[in-house]
């Protein structure tokens, strides 16, 4: 392309065209005829040297005409430097129309010898020489064209330019590969192109592509990693070729260009990995203080984390998040441990800014602190369980990225703890259940369920046992893209623990719930009647509304292929215990297992919309708390008196208070039955030592609880589809070569079109068992393993298959509320022995 071509398309015309303003500070006079001839029915060019107030004038009435949609682009060009200083910018008649828009020249990459290399790649060389002696005229510069214009590699590779030459010699396609093969001729020619272009002298005698794309990859990915890192390389790899400082924009250019594109992403993965490890680029470069912002080795992403880590460390939370935006698109993170690791830290760094954004918090009352709860201290925890889930999946060892994790849970454990202390504070002082119309769980069944059932409507009761609010939240985004949601905020009744808090979601429950003495125990009864288990509770239920009830386990509603009821039946109890079954059996495991319920709870619900069901009610009977081991050996001493309950963490009885408990009045928190005293741990903590999950507590974690009412049939389902792809090593291959393989998911489209949805991914074999299920990612959400997509997009999913599994599969995924199926991939395993 000509010199001028260039500068006025690709420089001054993308630029207008971009950001529709642009204002051309030209002192050598260079350029003027380039702007001006811009000038066309929707571009106004002007010439600041013709009258600078008339002009001015033009340009305003230009501004306007932008915003109106008359004009499109606003040119103006100035035959003076660019304004720096405050005076300069408050002289300059045209600097208000550069900050709104843009400006030439906007950095280094904008001086002449640059716009002459970028436009004229296959002569930088050449053009180093030309401004070594002096500043060349366009038509110098054009007349380079006149030598060499490799015309064998052109044809053969059908490029047009360096860049693509250098591409084709590279990752050439099957195509580009047989022209090579067939002809004898072109690498003559090459050796003189890599001279001329890359200033680099060819060291192989081979002939072939092979010999020749070796040394390239090596000499281009080696020169990107320096022109990027700008830094002294260590005396041991002084010597390794690499390209002319001159050829650095066509080098960067080579390299993104290999990185983004699908066809060439596997070869470069390999290429670099493997000169990674001939140049031991780990071990050499231990002491270079920056290595740049590029992707070039795989490496680097150790770095980068790093100074992630050290940033975090340092409160320079900005900078952190800079860096981690600018590795979600790094090619080394399709590799599932590198994902894992970021992933973990933009976990990390999320709750350490949610702490610093909350950390200010003011209480005013009891109702203040819940509500300011529901509404945004909920995240805290939201925050902290997603970063514990990701950090379950770490297998490997990175000291700074342990100490940052480290760091961040002891950040949240403080505020956690200081907004505990103030609740508990307030509980003393005001009682429980909080007042101001809070709904109360005594209340849920007779206010969201009863009334409609004596409507004649078919209800289905969600009871699920340990569901905190913050899990609420996320079930209420995944079912509002679909129904009408209302997410109600409920006071729990205390104590928090399984049997009086699902007592008090039956009917009547207010005045029926009681903790009656018997035989030298406390006995949860409603009616007088015991309440302990789900078949006495449900008893109790039919005792209320008769033929109406039927009831179902969660799991027994998924798994059937035909919901079967009664036919008088128009209530549905549906029941799982799985989070709090298997927290207190194996806390670590319930991180992993969470999503898994709460996908079972979306698939249940479309289940009962398909049986003719017109509203789900779900509720719970507590909340929980959840640390790591390093915590878990914190406890609170019990106080002293006669406890005929003792939990983890409550105490029903008689006593005395003590500095680690609270002792309360049974009346003063709301709990009817047959004893004086309630006492709770101040603290985040139990009275028993070893336990990371507990509830039974007072605590807002525990004790603000949700209540989902679910409108099946007023829902506004949209009515397209989305088109989704599954690809896999860009379709190179079907088979997987290790347990953690990572796979593509695109969503082609316009990112306008649609806004960003969840996507259910599965792996399962022939007779439909799973054997593999979403990891850890950053576009993961950490509730329901979900993966989240908006049109346009590619992401990047890792999958954890199942370690006894081998064998074909078939990769879905799949809308989590309808189950319909959107897209698949068939693979294989083939894992080496």
């Amino acid at each position: 392309m000509k010199i001028r071509d260039y500068i006025r398309q690709e420089v001054f015309g993308k630029r207008a065209l971009d950001i529709g303003c642009l204002v051309v500070y030209d002192p050598a006079r260079r350029y003027r005829e380039l702007a001006l001839a811009l000038a066309g029915p929707k571009c106004r060019a002007l010439d600041a040297t013709a009258s600078v107030i008339e002009q001015r004038e033009v340009a305003m009435d230009g501004l306007q005409a932008l915003a109106s949609g008359e004009l499109e682009q606003l040119v103006v060009w100035c035959p003076s430097p660019p304004p720096v200083t405050d005076e300069q910018l408050q002289a300059d008649p045209f600097s208000v129309l550069a900050r709104v828009g843009a400006q030439f020249p906007a950095g280094d990459g904008d001086d002449y010898a640059s716009l002459c290399r970028r436009a004229k790649p296959d002569h930088v060389l050449e053009l180093e020489k030309l401004f070594s002696e002096g500043e060349p005229t366009f038509d110098t510069v054009d007349a380079l064209d006149n030598g060499g214009s490799w015309p064998t590699l052109k044809t053969l590779l059908r490029a047009t330019s360096a860049k693509e030459i250098l591409v084709g010699l590279l990752a050439p396609t099957k195509e580009q590969d047989a022209a090579l093969r067939d002809d004898s001729t072109w690498a003559s020619e090459a050796r003189e192109f890599v001279q001329r272009t890359l200033g680099h002298k060819l060291q192989t005698k081979g002939q072939t592509r092979a010999s020749i794309g070796d040394e390239l990859w090596r000499t281009v990915l080696f020169s990107e990693f320096v022109f990027d890192s700008a830094g002294e390389l260590p005396s041991s790899l002084g010597t390794v070729p690499r390209a002319h400082d001159a050829a650095r924009q066509l080098v960067f250019d080579v390299c993104e260009e290999l990185r983004k594109h699908q066809d060439h992403r596997g070869v470069y993965i390999a290429k670099a990995q493997e000169i990674e490890a001939t140049l031991a680029l780990p071990e050499r470069t231990t002491e270079m203080a920056n290595l740049g912002l590029r992707d070039t080795f795989a490496f680097e992403e150790r770095f980068f984390l790093g100074q992630f880590a050290h940033a975090v460390r340092g409160a320079s939370l900005d900078r952190a998040r800079e860096i981690i935006t600018s590795r979600q698109q790094s090619i080394w993170l399709t590799h599932e441990d590198r994902l894992v690791e970021w992933t973990i830290a933009e976990r990390a760094l999320d709750l350490v800014e949610a702490v610093a954004q909350y950390g200010a918090a003011t209480f005013q009352s009891l109702s203040g602190i819940v509500h300011g709860y529901v509404d945004r201290w909920r995240e805290l925890d939201r925050r902290h369980r997603e970063l514990e889930q990701a950090a379950a999946e770490w297998q490997d060892d990175h000291e700074l990225l342990a100490d940052l994790v480290s760091a961040a849970r002891q950040k949240y454990l403080r505020l956690a703890e200081r907004l505990q202390a103030e609740f508990v504070r307030r509980v003393e002082a005001e009682g429980w259940p909080v007042g101001g119309g809070m709904l109360r769980n005594t209340d849920v069944f007779d206010r969201e369920v009863g009334p409609h059932l004596a409507e004649g409507r078919k209800i289905a009761y969600f009871l699920v046992d340990s569901l905190r609010y913050e899990l609420a939240v996320e079930l209420e985004k995944q079912l509002s893209a679909k129904h009408k949601v209302r997410l109600l905020p409920v006071a729990a009744q205390l104590p928090t623990y399984t049997e009086v808090g699902m007592a008090s979601l039956m009917p009547d429950a207010g005045a029926a719930l009681s903790l009656e003495a018997r035989d030298g125990k406390l006995v949860t009864t409603l009616g007088g009647v015991p309440a302990r288990t789900p078949s006495e509770r449900f008893a109790y239920l039919k005792s209320k509304k008769g033929d109406l009830c039927h009831d179902v386990t969660l799991d027994e509603l998924v798994q059937r292929k035909k919901l079967k009821l009664p036919e008088k039946s128009r209530l549905l109890v549906v029941r799982t215990t799985e989070i709090d079954t298997l927290a207190h059996g194996s806390p670590r495991a319930v991180l992993t297992m969470i999503p898994s319920v709460l996908r079972q709870l979306i698939k249940g619900i479309a289940r009962v919309e398909a049986a003719g069901f017109q509203k789900v009610v779900v509720a719970t009977d507590h909340g929980f708390i959840l640390v790591h081991e390093q915590e878990a050996g914190n406890v609170a001493p019990k106080p002293a008196g006669d406890w005929v309950i003792q939990k983890s963490r409550c105490l029903l009885g008689r006593g005395s208070p003590s500095a680690g408990s609270v002792v309360l009045k049974r009346e003063h928190v709301g709990i009817p039955g047959d004893f004086e005293n309630y006492a709770a741990p101040r603290a985040l903590v139990p009275y028993v030592r070893e336990q990371l999950y507990y509830h039974e507590g007072l605590s807002l974690q525990e004790c603000v609880l949700p209540c989902l009412a679910i409108e099946l049939t007023a829902g506004t389902a949209p009515t397209s589809v989305p088109v989704l792809q599954i690809s896999y090593r860009q379709a190179k291959t079907d088979k997987i070569t290790t347990r953690r393989p990572a796979i593509d998911l695109s969503w082609p489209g316009l990112a306008f079109d649609e806004q960003e949805i969840e996507i259910a991914i599965d792996a399962v074999d022939a007779k439909g068992r799973t054997v593999g299920e979403v990891g850890t990612g950053q576009t993961v959400n950490a509730a329901t393993q979900g993966v989240r997509i908006r049109p346009g997009q590619v992401v990047s999913v890792g999958l954890r298959m199942d370690d006894e599994f081998t064998g074909s599969f078939t990769v879905r995924a799949i809308d989590p509320t309808t189950q319909a199926l959107l897209a698949e991939l068939k693979l294989k395993t083939d894992y080496a022995v």
